[in-house]
């Protein structure tokens, strides 16, 4: 409300009250709001038992995350000698430790995260997810360059190179459905979208597409073979390049002893790797002694048309207030394949994992439901509100816009 003065021929001078329209209009767009937050939750919500699952209060979310990933892989080459029998080289590379450091924010299961390698453990991560109560959506590609080898002979240690210039990148793109949607939330215990009131579990049907690359960029030269020491050591291979598409099934569950106050999950889905495609590159000399690395490409047939990998997670929870949330979870998958004897006897077999472990604390803002409930209630329905007079004539309004058999 605010005051204004009038002069008057008559008497004098006046005064007027006049109350601000803009505060009035500030509130109906709050009141406006408030219903479209009541629409989502409704869907969300939507046919799930809310006696074991329900939403949190506040629904904005903001959190601090830190994280550990790492990738442990093994490469081999196995090759037949009519004098010595089978020889195999492997070698053993693993990512030097990370600390992930980044945030997250979002409304409800949507949201945006970023994160930042604190000591450049990895050259790229680039991280996506999206999940609401039955189905969810997970994609990640990393690139790791700080790697370390270690070489061993028949399953002998050989040495410790060190730090090498082996570069592997792995992406990964997960499509979860789960079957008990209506007692269970998978996202409870790792996004904290949902809060798990008593304890469910339920089938998880998954469909993966699973992409792994290791290339042996190293630069310890051997001067009399002329050629770089890791790919002499493994049949002159340089890089290795794996696509695979499974799908599998597991079985998540969470387990709360306190209506959701604390959530201890875990999960795990075995899947059939239904379509590989394996591509290696050797170590080619040409007619001048120069080596030319990475070409040509062969197409490597598996030893098994099919075969099994799978991948792993377990998740623990708190809820500390209805503001303030505390998760740890960690996960790790597996991508493997062992190929037919090559040309020259040669058999490749790789095993890739690659793992993150994180801590998320988090807090919960917006408007709570007793407050949201008090607004709505205060305020008149839509329908209440006068209706704005069109300018069209009427029987224009009569003849487009009313109803007719």
């Amino acid at each position: 409300m605010y005051e204004t003065y009038i002069i008057n021929r008559n008497n004098g001078i006046g005064k007027c009250l006049h109350f601000r329209r803009g505060a009035q209009r500030a509130k109906q767009g709050v009141v406006v709001l408030y219903r479209i937050g009541n629409r989502v939750d409704h869907y969300l919500t939507q046919n799930i038992d809310t006696d074991y699952i329900s939403l949190p209060e506040h629904s904005w979310r903001i959190a601090y995350t830190n994280a550990m990933v790492g990738v442990h892989s093994t490469l081999s080459s196995s090759t037949v000698v009519p004098d010595y029998g089978e020889l195999n080289f492997a070698l053993a590379n693993r990512t030097t430790p990370s600390v992930d450091l980044g945030f997250y924010a979002g409304y409800r299961g949507l949201g945006f995260g970023y994160s930042w390698d604190a000591l450049h453990a990895y050259a790229q991560r680039l991280s996506f997810s999206l999940g609401s109560k039955f189905i969810g959506i997970d994609f990640n590609i990393q690139t790791s360059t700080n790697i370390t080898t270690n070489v061993s002979f028949n399953g002998d240690n050989l040495w410790d190179l060190g730090k090498t210039d082996v570069v592997i990148t792995n992406a990964s793109l997960n499509v979860w459905y789960a079957l008990n949607a209506v007692r269970y939330s998978h996202q409870a215990a790792v996004k904290q979208s949902y809060i798990q009131r008593k304890t469910a579990g339920s089938p998880l049907i998954f469909l993966s597409y699973m992409s792994s690359q290791v290339d042996l960029r190293d630069s310890v030269e051997i001067p009399e073979a002329q050629k770089p020491l890791l790919p002499a050591l493994m049949s002159n291979l340089t890089a290795v390049r794996t696509r695979q598409i499974a799908i599998g099934i597991g079985y998540g569950i969470n387990y709360t002893p306190n209506h959701g106050k604390v959530i201890l999950h875990a999960s795990a889905a075995a899947q059939l790797v239904t379509y590989t495609v394996n591509l290696v590159s050797y170590y080619l000399p040409d007619s001048i002694g120069a080596g030319l690395p990475s070409q040509p490409m062969f197409n490597l047939q598996p030893s098994f048309p099919v075969h099994i990998t799978g991948n792993v997670r377990a998740a623990i929870s708190w809820e500390i207030n209805k503001w303030v949330h505390l998760s740890v979870w960690a996960t790790g998958k597996n991508i493997r394949f062992r190929s037919k004897p090559t040309y020259n006897q040669n058999t490749i077999q790789l095993s890739n994992w690659d793992w993150k472990v994180q801590a998320t604390i988090g807090v919960r803002l917006g408007a709570g439901k007793e407050r949201v409930n008090r607004a709505l209630a205060d305020s008149p329905a839509p329908e209440a509100y006068p209706k704005r007079q069109s300018k069209l004539p009427r029987w224009v309004l009569e003849y487009f816009y009313s109803p007719r058999l």
